[in-house]
């Protein structure tokens, strides 16, 4: 048993790859999931033998009360809390800025507020046993420049926010760090011209290979649980060959 895990966003792209590989590695996965439809979509698609230690929480309001409703659920139904994993977002928001600066302002607001809501609901029940980790996961901001959907002003905001959370955490041995994914193989419908993607990712490397989300999201899993989170917080961890390290 490698620990209680709660994580966000559960259907979404990479984040579902992280919850069979958390699965498959002996934890218990509390699973935020839009509502009862998605969750028995996503149950069938777990093999049979880990669907004991998976744990749906569906509707979960965003206002303060129904995100800490929902940890404190996750937590009671799995005995227990050891990492926190906001799932990855794959937006355009530079689609979304264009059509509507507004929409796009409040929907970022609330984005980052609820992540907020979540790391401090969680950091409760971890400061307890002064142990526990917060994982943001992130989508490269240059990946952009080669038609992929980013987020910039979500991530910038998100690591910030993680940065601060790590100093007012550090005495109670929560850690928080971000993973950032770079580049991947882009689903059968958008991979029409895969000579062109590769030349305009060669910025990071020459001839890069182009994994699957599903071993990001291995490469992810294996970090989480082995990483000494005791010594390491505070940081953006980078997945993926030539990927930038600013931020």
């Amino acid at each position: 048993m490698n620990g209680a895990v709660l994580l966000t966003k559960a259907d979404a792209l990479f984040n579902e790859d992280v919850l069979q590989g958390l699965l498959a590695r002996g934890c218990s996965v509390a699973a935020v999931l839009p509502g009862l439809a998605e969750a028995d979509e996503c149950a069938e698609r777990l093999p049979e033998g880990s669907r004991d230690r998976f744990f749906p929480i569906c509707g979960v309001r965003e206002d303060e009360a129904g995100i800490r409703e929902a940890v404190d659920q996750a937590a009671s139904r799995m005995g227990g809390l050891h990492h926190l994993i906001l799932g990855a977002e794959t937006a355009d928001e530079a689609s979304s800025y264009a059509s509507d600066p507004a929409a796009f302002g409040l929907g970022t607001t609330a984005a980052l507020r609820s992540r907020f809501l979540y790391s401090r609901a969680a950091a409760a029940h971890m400061a307890r046993n002064k142990t526990g980790h917060v994982l943001f996961l992130l989508l490269s901001d240059s990946l952009y420049f080669a038609g992929y959907p980013s987020s910039p002003v979500l991530n910038h905001g998100t690591i910030a926010m993680m940065k601060t959370l790590a100093k007012e955490l550090s005495p109670f041995r929560v850690a928080l760090n971000a993973m950032t994914y770079g580049y991947y193989a882009p689903s059968e419908s958008a991979a029409a011209d895969l000579g062109a993607l590769r030349r305009r990712l060669e910025i990071h490397a020459l001839k890069p290979y182009l994994p699957q989300p599903r071993e990001m999201a291995e490469a992810s899993v294996e970090w989480l649980l082995r990483a000494p989170a005791h010594l390491v917080s505070g940081q953006n961890i980078q997945i993926g060959a030539g990927m930038d390290t600013a931020l």
